[in-house]
């Protein structure tokens, strides 16, 4: 990635009224009311990001889509000690403060235990995660990066003074929060001089968010990073290859807010978190079941007939294995030498109170995957009418409602499937019963949210419209 450069804010003054940058001007008029003019400082900033296809999929190896929008902006004066003092233009976010040494323990530690275990002790003493705890999670985890073997640091991170500004709504499924960390840590580098290759720091960034509690993948982040302006991004994820599509320039995406803030409460996690563990634990009970066959299957995104070498009516067979929902206890039972693994697993969200989603979840998963990889192959023909209902699909397996208030129950029963192994046999390119025209059943939408997507679909023009975040509300 490019080294960022420290100035006097003096000299960022001129440089950005030069350029007749109005914002980032009075940005840095009211960082000097703040902090004072004494020292150097640096500017970064990282974009929110519109996932257009690809939802849910990220930490499963599944491929984004997402273009770029907006920006948040960090101003960061270095301090002489460790400590971080947080201050938002939005008044709504209070200033915070906190020292790195504090919080970090003296020791290594394994970050994905420590931060589960600082994620439990929050939710046990009712805190909130508060919006300075992206800030704090991204410098706890790059300082981290710096731990030698006998705890101490190649290199102990200087405080900050850190003011941030962005015009991204918060809790809207932009990413405000993934933006938050990207501009964070760009200033932490160029305070202290580090340097990462962008696939690392996009690895590292995913990874440090573990710390708010939300176990999700590095999808955002790599958006954000290796997005184009006026393009959508294909970012193959684990490893990380991206490629980019021109948008056609006759069409146009619209960006509307349900008006459900999607806040990533205690529930909130609970929900994102129980999902990812349907993945887990669906996966491992087909492993179980089918060894040799799903031996060379690390992530939902290799549940493809074509990595697999078997026809798709032998995938959806599979699938018919899997329970709809199940309880701890009957998932103890179904892989009762993975007592250890559930139990990890079983830390981070409570059960929901009808079970597990495990079939509706895989069976988005997989199609998501397909879906995902489809998409620029359909933008790239100029074929928007398909592209648009792969979006349509894609919400369809996140629906919860119909006319806003009826429950929405997808069909993922044996019957249905039975009927696409039926479908297939007669002829193996019905399109129908492609993997990638099944919604499958996430689940993660609300009643306002789908009745935004119905109210769009209703609109002339419109190809396809569904969610774009993580789910819960928003956009």
């Amino acid at each position: 990635m490019h080294h960022l450069k420290q100035h006097s804010l003096e000299k960022w003054r001129q440089f950005f009224n030069a350029h007749k940058k109005v914002d980032y001007v009075k940005l840095i008029d009211h960082f000097g009311l703040v902090f004072g003019n004494q020292s150097e400082t640096v500017i970064t900033k990282a974009p929110g990001r519109v996932n257009l296809i690809g939802m849910h999929i990220d930490h499963q190896g599944g491929s984004v889509n997402p273009i770029a929008i907006g920006e948040t902006r960090v101003i960061a004066q270095p301090r002489s000690d460790d400590s971080v003092i947080l201050k938002n233009v939005n008044p709504k976010f209070g200033k915070r403060s906190f020292r790195i040494s504090d919080i970090l323990p003296k020791e290594p530690v394994d970050w994905s235990i420590w931060t589960q275990e600082v994620s439990i002790k929050r939710q046990e003493a009712g805190i909130l995660v508060d919006w300075s705890d992206y800030a704090k999670a991204v410098i706890l985890m790059l300082q981290e990066d710096q731990r030698q073997s006998n705890g101490s640091y190649r290199q102990n991170f200087s405080g900050m003074n850190l003011l941030i500004d962005s015009n991204l709504p918060v809790a809207s499924g932009l990413s405000s929060s993934s933006s938050l960390v990207v501009a964070v840590a760009y200033a932490i580098i160029a305070i202290n001089a580090l340097s990462y290759e962008s696939k690392t720091l996009i690895d590292m960034l995913g990874r440090s968010e573990w710390y708010i509690g939300v176990r999700g993948g590095i999808g955002d982040h790599a958006a954000i990073i290796l997005g184009r302006e006026g393009q959508i991004s294909h970012i193959e994820l684990l490893p990380i290859n991206v490629s980019h599509a021109p948008f056609p320039s006759d069409y146009r995406i619209v960006i509307c807010h349900c008006g459900i803030e999607a806040k990533k409460s205690a529930s909130a996690q609970n929900t994102y978190n129980e999902r990812v563990a349907g993945y887990k634990i669906g996966l491992q009970i087909l492993k179980k079941d089918y060894p040799q066959i799903l031996d060379p299957v690390e992530l939902f995104r290799d549940l493809h007939p074509s990595f697999l070498g078997i026809p798709t009516t032998d995938l959806y067979r599979m699938l018919k294995t899997l329970p709809i929902r199940a309880a701890r206890a009957q998932i103890f039972a179904l892989l009762p030498r993975q007592e250890d693994m559930l139990e990890t697993l079983y830390r981070s969200h409570y059960q929901e109170e009808e079970g597990y989603r495990i079939r509706g979840v895989c069976l988005y998963g997989i199609a998501e995957c397909e879906r995902s990889r489809k998409a620029v192959k359909f933008l790239r023909l100029g074929d928007i009418r398909i592209f648009g209902e792969l979006i349509n699909l894609s919400h369809e397996g996140d629906r919860v409602s119909i006319n806003g208030t009826d429950r929405f129950e997808p069909d993922i029963s044996n019957v249905y499937l039975d009927q696409c192994i039926s479908f297939l046999e007669k002829d193996e390119n019905y399109d129908s019963a492609q993997i990638y025209r099944q919604p499958g059943a996430y689940a993660a939408s609300c009643p306002e949210l789908d009745s935004l997507v119905d109210f769009a679909r209703q609109n002339r023009g419109v190809h396809g419209a569904g969610l774009i975040g993580a789910g819960l509300g928003g956009c």
